[in-house]
């Protein structure tokens, strides 16, 4: 543990405190292309939301989140980095936008079913370990109102050569020093049975989905529009 926290949230913290100050492009996407992005996602899921409380899960620098701040009533934009959510409030000094810190493992300070639409883009790829990736989820329906929608890109794996894949990298990444090597960064990949067992467990389900090709090995992009099952 430290300063209250577990040893791996607080690696989570280093790693994108560290990326921060590194060609943010490189690591979290090109900010030119952030509302694209957006629309892109809310589009291929058949919608197009606007108003109400929007929870933005792994803000980054801000790249979506004034674009998001222009469709909702309120954004809580979150990050586990406290240097990422300095540049996003300079990048966004829209007043209905609160940016938040958060541990890493839960959405902390976030009140649960106050979302009608909480949206998670190229984040859910740089998670430690299957636990970490589940415990999100976990937040999403927590977080979710009765009749709100969760808007989630995922790389899934796919077959058995990505499963050794996974296998032979895991204990390999825990080993790295550098900060874009290691498993904070590198992330933990679901298989689809083991994002479908997790989604049941923590009773989301899957209201639209789609797929497109993915920037790693072994898998591809899944897109999902969720909401609560009761």
């Amino acid at each position: 543990m430290c300063a209250g926290y577990p040893l791996r949230t607080v690696e989570m913290r280093r790693t994108w405190d560290a990326l921060a100050g590194a060609e943010s492009a490189v690591y979290v996407g090109d900010p030119a292309r952030g509302a694209e992005e957006l629309g892109g996602l809310f589009g291929r899921l058949g919608a197009d939301p606007r108003g109400g409380t929007c929870v933005e899960v792994g803000c980054g620098p801000g790249r979506m989140t004034g674009a998001l701040a222009g469709r909702f009533d309120e954004v809580i934009a979150v990050d586990v980095s406290p240097a990422m959510l300095e540049q996003a409030r300079e990048a966004v000094p829209a007043a209905n936008v609160r940016f938040q810190a958060v541990s890493g493992e839960r959405l902390d300070g976030v009140d649960g079913g106050i979302a009608d639409t909480l949206v998670c883009y190229l984040v859910l790829q740089h998670l430690p370990s299957r636990r970490v990736v589940v415990s999100y989820l976990a937040e999403f329906a927590r977080v979710l109102a009765p009749n709100g929608d969760a808007f989630v890109q995922i790389p899934v794996l796919h077959g058995i050569a990505g499963r050794l894949w996974r296998a032979a990298r895991t204990p390999l990444v825990k080993l790295a020093r550098r900060p874009d090597h290691g498993a904070a960064f590198r992330g933990y990949r679901l298989t689809a049975r083991e994002l479908d067992a997790a989604l049941d467990t923590v009773r989301l389900r899957v209201v639209a989905s789609d797929e497109g090709p993915s920037a790693y090995r072994f898998c591809r992009d899944r897109f999902l529009r969720l909401a609560k099952t009761g």
